[in-house]
């Protein structure tokens, strides 16, 4: 994925085709950040298929139809540039800022009642970053991973297993998949 608009004021999102399947205990991919471009604005997350993907950076935007439940548009993602994790609009300091040559890990887990999401730079855990709301019903079958640019001549690559991933199988190993 590669940024090239001139002017650094709208963001480019990419949102998956397929939405994690409501099944799955842990969703992970990462994302190789090849260039961080002028201003390092790279956000990677999750959001609901309404969030709205052509204007926003993921995380910054949240808009809620009162009347119809079902256009409720989510998202969380951490952000390069700042290392602020944003949650539908609001915003906490969360992590190191990343640039070229950094892995981010983004891991989603349904296990257990503590669903949770949180991100890995370069392997090292950054620790939870937020729990998924008790309303998570709202979300199966609804949550799909997402990368926004807005730093002119970035270029990330992401990976969803299609490749081996570079540091899964080192942190796999200390999760707690207990029931």
């Amino acid at each position: 994925m590669n940024y090239t608009d001139p002017n650094d004021y709208k963001a480019v999102v990419i949102r998956a085709n397929n939405p994690i399947p409501s099944q799955c205990g842990l969703f992970y991919f990462e994302i190789e950040i090849i260039n961080e471009g002028k201003n390092g604005m790279i956000g990677v997350g999750y959001c609901t298929k309404q969030n709205n993907i052509s204007d926003f950076m993921p995380g910054r935007k949240y808009v809620e139809d009162q009347e119809n439940k079902e256009n409720k548009s989510w998202g969380y993602a951490y952000h390069g540039d700042d290392g602020y994790f944003f949650c539908s609009g609001s915003g906490k300091p969360y992590g190191p800022t990343y640039t070229a040559g950094d892995t981010i890990g983004c891991y989603l887990n349904f296990r257990n009642d503590d669903k949770k999401i949180f991100y890995t730079k370069n392997g090292i855990n950054l620790g939870i970053v937020c729990y998924l709301p008790n309303n998570l019903d709202d979300l199966k079958n609804n949550l799909y991973p997402f990368i926004g640019l807005r730093s002119q001549d970035a270029s990330v690559e992401a990976n969803f297993g299609r490749k081996k991933f570079k540091y899964l199988s080192k942190f796999y190993s200390t999760l707690n998949f207990g029931a």
